[in-house]
């Protein structure tokens, strides 16, 4: 019947006697019917690494060719030979054992005796088919044998170790080829016997069935010769004379044919198609020394794969090409097949030649694999399966697995993985007393590949479906069953790991919670790893990490908090090459690549310090309907050492996001790679790598860790401040906070304590302010830098204090809202009257006095609101470093927001100077306003105070002395000027500095401006105006900071440096009497003036210029309908040198009585104003203006010359 038949399915199923063959070789193929069977097996107990050694060297020699001859021989080697099988060696010659290899050790004569009856006893075994038979005999040279008592034998080949055996192959060849000669012998003895009482040649069952047969029928006599031509035919094969085996073949056909004798007629079609497949796929040598397939095992069709030419592949099942030159005596491609199918319908005729049948099949299948016939090959195995014969558990599991093998041979990989898994069930059938677990469990681990599973879940998709979640779960759970039945826990876990891992959206609510109960109960038992587990038979069970249970939503790597960033000096900055230098082209075609590639790099921006705790931020989802513990989270990391810190967190049933920070110290320098996090998910420990996770862009992120630094920890005296109004938002992310509230004037002291609560001292330490405010926090803020350094270095734990003085200072001068200067007082000129009627008559109070008793102080209503109050904010940096870190050049800031609330406590409203009696001092009067809602003491002067109600305003005058600031005429190459003042009088006054300069070479400023602010600024060092409010018990200091002051008012300050000397009719001027002179008479008014100063002037004017005083704030200036001048009013000069005097002398005739002044002034002039003749006509000028237009420096005599004309 052929096979694939629809009548083979429905066929009797027919059991073999004990006379069948009683082992089918599954890996029995078209080309062994070319090779000779040869027999290794050793002969004492040998280490298996030895062992395997030997055998790979012995086996490798698969194919010789004879020296001096074309002729060569095809060899196969089994360690494992029942003899019912080798009785079929008359039935096919390929099927009995040819030659016996033994391997043996001895090393005394005891041992060598053991393997010389060994040897023996084998050699008896297959006496009847062996050609010849040798022994390699390790640990003993044949000299040394030769000295025992059982001596040394020609058919074994000493060697003294294996060390020493090169030679193994060429011995293991000379023997081969023995029996190539043997065999060759009988061939040629068959084939020229021409006797005519030849024997019948048998199958094994066959001869129970000779008895009272006739042998003298026509019948029988056919039945001798054509079984004794299909025998000559398969020495021929064996010889690898092919096309002389398949004419043989035909010839024992065409004899047997009449005989009707089907079983050899089978075994003749069997063997015209083995020479056939042989001619038209002819087999290659091996080359290398790899392991013998069907001696290890006889069951691996994969690995016993012979190397066959592809002169004669096919495709598709069709030739290539037709050539001329194909074998004339082969079948072609196509008939291989059908006689096969022949050969076989012939076999399933006998019950006892039922595993022939087999082989026939899987020989058949070989070659339509080879032919690429699938589906044909695929009807050879379906026949195979519905042989049915008596098989022990053990031969079913190799039947099993060699139709497994073979339909994944042919593609069918689920039909394979079917009975791959049927076939560890065998193993552990409940009539099997000694159940194999162990076989079971690798037999279904080989089986899971064809149900599209892996148990590596990397491999395994997850965005479209794969395979039959139904079997798929239900082989996984009999891989757990077997795992557990073993007491492979480990892999038990792994397996259940897997499952729910990977068949997560496949599995039901109830199966989730099995299988999450089950991973307890196991984990109880053995902890899950979160390594690849390596199993005894070299099989590697890959990780499973839990990345789904939790899910990562998200992912950040957290830097460092802004006050334990560390920072590199600027210095290390400067001097580090840039990364980003592309050479000294202005363009390279390669930058736009180079910013790219810096895109992807997993580097971040930001850096950790070794010794600190750093911390990573994930978002985590519970996708199981029931609640997550997930413990032991913690860093997953390479580079460095790093010291994680471990958290749990329980997840409530399908719930999230969740964010989860997990922290850890790394130990040291360097570069530090993150590539994911650890957990411990229902007792199982996972390696949750970031590259397995497709909601984290990278696979690894780097971190740079610097040198360990100190870390300090600031606190305050003060109480913290609520807000920030004026910082900037990343300036207010400070350590600490210190508020106060101070009236303007006031201080107060805040101690600062550090506290070091790193593993590093602080050895360098500096502080800073950094505000918006400028200058004027550097006013408010300061502290003693010899105090910090004196407490430096400070140890791990170690704390220092220092103390911030805080000062609120600021402008006590108001701003107005009206900038118009008409409602500020105008500083009066200080005149003198005289009694007329006699000479006993006193003067009058003076004009100072008099402005002091009658001017009205400020309300103080125009002053702004806004202005009164103000809040300084500032913030303290503390940079500090030490230890390694420093070594780098690294260190760390620490900040503190200082916020101080300045309230008003005393404004000066308004101001003037006026002249006091004393020609060498002067008034400085203000009007002062109480701000703040309590009573002020005021205190100026030598002991003078005033007491300020609430919002109260009252006017002081401080009595200073005149001064004067004498400046270079040109500034120095730096842009500054220097100079230094001088007091009236010999008086001391403080140098100052940043003085400008108010000669013409200063283009773009504003000379009279410039020198109010020079005097305001060394007015303000010589008030001292303090302030105490009893009610608070505050006290304070106000300056004067900011005041302006007019042309008019800097009259009266500064002292004129050039040294005057009036005299009326030669008699020195009395300041403190009137002069009184008749009208009509000539009046002679001599000036001489002195420099005082330590350089010479440049070109003078000296004028003497007469005006009337109208006291209604005008003037009449050179009034010439009542004065006369005799000669000239002014007298020039080109410099005046130090200590050098200059005269001017001129006479006045006044027309008419009454009081008379002079306007005496010095005034430094330019070249191109000396051109101009001075002004003689009268002019009306208000007394603001007057002469503040003239350019250059000028000094006036004061107080102005009265002259009483009677």
């Amino acid at each position: 019947m052929a096979a694939g038949s629809p009548s083979h399915k429905t066929r009797p199923i027919h059991y073999i006697s004990s006379k069948a063959m009683s082992v089918a070789d599954y890996s029995q193929r078209a080309e062994d019917h070319q090779r000779l069977l040869v027999l290794v097996k050793p002969l004492m107990q040998l280490k298996t690494k030895f062992y395997a050694r030997i055998i790979d060297r012995v086996t490798s020699v698969t194919y010789i060719q004879l020296p001096d001859s074309k002729r060569s021989m095809w060899i196969r080697y089994r360690q494992h030979m029942h003899l019912e099988n080798n009785d079929w060696g008359d039935f096919q010659v390929h099927r009995r054992v040819a030659g016996v290899i033994c391997l043996g050790k001895a090393t005394c004569d005891i041992e060598l005796a053991t393997v010389y009856s060994n040897f023996e006893t084998l050699k008896q075994t297959y006496r009847y088919t062996l050609f010849d038979a040798r022994c390699f005999l390790f640990g003993m040279t044949q000299a040394e044998a030769e000295k025992t008592a059982s001596g040394a034998r020609p058919d074994v080949i000493y060697y003294s170790g294996l060390d020493n055996c090169e030679q193994l192959e060429d011995h293991v060849k000379d023997f081969l080829s023995s029996l190539f000669w043997v065999l060759e012998s009988k061939r040629l003895d068959r084939k020229n016997d021409k006797s005519d009482r030849l024997p019948l040649l048998m199958a094994p069952f066959e001869r129970k069935d000779m008895v009272g047969i006739d042998t003298e029928t026509r019948t029988f006599k056919r039945k001798v010769q054509g079984r004794m031509r299909k025998h000559l035919a398969d020495l021929h094969l064996l010889a690898c004379l092919t096309q002389e085996a398949f004419v043989h073949y035909q010839s024992a056909l065409e004899i047997l044919r009449g005989a009707n004798d089907w079983l050899w007629m089978g075994a003749c079609w069997e063997g015209m198609c083995a020479a056939s497949v042989i001619q038209l796929y002819p087999p290659k040598p091996k080359t290398g020394i790899p392991r013998n397939a069907s001696f290890s095992g006889g069951n691996s069709l994969i690995g016993g794969r012979v190397h066959r030419s592809e002169s004669f592949d096919l495709a598709n099942g069709l030739p290539d090409f037709v050539s001329e030159e194909r074998p004339k005596n082969c079948l072609l491609a196509d008939d291989i097949v059908e006689k096969y199918k022949e050969a076989i319908s012939h076999y399933s005729k006998y019950t006892n030649a039922g595993i022939v049948e087999m082989e026939a099949c899987i020989k058949a299948t070989q070659v339509l694999v080879q032919q690429k016939k699938t589906l044909e090959a695929a009807d050879f195995l379906q026949n195979v399966i519905y042989i049915n014969v008596n098989l022990s558990d053990q031969e079913k599991v190799e039947r099993y697995s060699a139709l497994s093998r073979l339909f994944t041979l042919i593609g069918f990989h689920r039909k394979a993985a079917f009975f791959k898994r049927v076939a560890a069930m065998q193993c552990v059938t409940p009539q099997n007393q000694h159940p194999a677990w162990n076989m079971c469990n690798q037999l279904l681990m080989e089986a899971i590949k064809g149900y599209k599973l892996t148990l590596d879940p990397r491999e395994y998709p997850t965005d479209q479906p794969c395979g039959w979640p139904l079997l798929q779960t239900r082989i996984l759970h009999e891989l757990v069953f077997s795992a557990r039945r073993m007491g492979e826990y480990g892999l038990a876990v792994r397996i259940l790991s897997f499952m729910l891992h990977v068949l997560h959206d496949q599995l039901s609510t109830t199966e989730k919670r099995e299988i999450a109960i089950n991973l307890g109960t196991l984990t109880n038992k053995v902890a899950g790893v979160p390594h690849p587990i390596a199993r005894e038979n070299g099989t590697i069970i890959p990780a499973v990490p839990f990345t789904r249970f939790p899910t990562v939503k998200a992912f950040r790597l957290v830097p460092l908090s802004r006050q334990l960033t560390p920072l590199l000096q600027k210095s290390s900055l400067s001097t580090s090459p840039s990364s980003e230098s592309l050479g000294p082209f202005i363009y390279s075609p390669i930058q736009n690549r180079v910013c790219k590639d810096k895109k992807l790099k997993p580097r971040v921006d930001f850096k950790w310090v070794a010794e600190d705790v750093c911390e990573m931020c994930l978002n985590f989802y519970n996708p199981l309907p029931f609640e997550l513990r997930v413990s032991n989270l913690g860093f997953l990391t390479e580079g460095l050492n790093f010291d994680p810190i471990p958290a749990t967190v329980t997840l409530p049933a399908e719930s999230g996001p969740h964010t989860v920070s997990i922290m850890g110290t790394p130990k040291g320098a360097g570069i530090l790679t993150i590539v994911g996090y650890t957990t411990n998910v229902l007792g199982v420990e996972n390696h949750c790598r970031f590259k397995h996770i497709s909601t984290v862009p990278q696979s690894y992120y780097e971190v740079a860790v610097v040198p360990a630094l100190p870390l300090l920890r600031v606190k305050t005296s003060l109480p913290q401040a609520v807000s920030t109004l004026s910082l900037d938002p990343a300036e207010s992310k400070t350590n600490t906070s210190a508020a106060v509230s101070l009236f303007q004037g006031e201080s107060c002291e805040c101690g600062v304590t550090l506290i070091n609560g790193g593993k590093v001292p602080v050895e360098f330490l500096s502080l800073k302010l950094n505000s918006e405010s400028g200058v004027l926090a550097d006013k408010v803020f300061s502290w003693s830098e010899e105090n910090i350094r004196t407490q430096l270095p400070l140890q791990p734990g170690g704390q220092m204090m220092f103390t911030l003085y805080i000062k609120a200072t600021g402008s006590f001068i108001a701003k107005h809202k009206n900038n118009s200067n008409a409602d500020i007082p105008v500083t009066p000129t200080p005149s003198r009257t005289f009694e007329y009627s006699t000479p006993k008559s006193t003067p009058k109070r003076s004009a100072s006095s008099t402005f002091l008793e009658t001017c009205k102080p400020d309300s103080g209503e125009s002053v702004e609101p806004d202005s009164l109050q103000r809040t300084v904010e500032s913030t303290l940096k503390i940079s500090y470093t030490g230890g390694p870190g420093m070594e780098e050049d690294f260190h760390r800031e620490a900040s503190v927001l200082l916020r101080v609330d300045i309230k008003p406590s005393v404004v000066f409203t308004q101001w003037s100077a006026i002249p006091a009696t004393d020609s060498k001092e002067f008034h400085l009067v203000l009007d002062t306003l109480n701000a703040t809602s309590q009573e002020l003491d005021v205190q100026y002067g030598d002991q003078a105070s005033l007491v300020l109600g609430s919002q109260q305003n009252k006017r002081l005058a401080v009595k200073l002395k005149r001064f004067v600031v004498a400046q270079p005429r040109k500034p120095t190459l730096n842009g500054f000027t220097e100079c230094d003042m001088r007091p009236s009088g010999g008086g001391s006054v403080p140098q100052i500095a940043d003085v400008q300069s108010q000669s013409s070479e200063l283009p773009g400023t504003d000379t009279q401006a410039g020198l109010g602010s020079l005097y305001a600024q060394q007015l303000a060092t010589m008030v001292d105006i303090r302030w105490t409010c009893p009610a608070l018990k505050k006290s304070g200091l106000a300056t004067l900071d900011h005041l302006e002051l007019s042309p008019s008012m800097l009259d009266h300050v500064r002292t004129c440096p050039i040294h005057w000397q009036v005299c009326l009719e030669d008699r020195l001027v009395n300041t403190d009497s009137q002069a009184s002179f008749p009208a009509g008479q000539p009046l002679s008014v001599e000036v001489t003036i002195t420099n005082n100063m330590d350089e010479a002037t440049g070109r003078l004017q000296l004028l003497v210029e007469p005006y009337i005083d109208h006291q209604n704030g005008t003037r009449e200036v050179n009034p010439q309908d009542k004065v006369v001048c005799s000669g000239s009013c002014s007298i020039n000069s080109d410099k005046l040198e130090a200590e050098q005097s200059l005269t001017h002398t001129s006479s006045f005739i006044f027309l008419f009585p009454g009081l008379y002044k002079f306007n005496i002034t010095c005034t430094e002039m330019e070249p191109s104003q000396l051109d101009q003749a001075p002004v003689v006509a009268p002019i009306i000028i208000e007394e603001d203006t007057i002469f503040t237009k003239r350019e250059g420096q000028s000094w006036k005599y004061r107080p102005a010359l009265e002259v009483m004309i009677t």
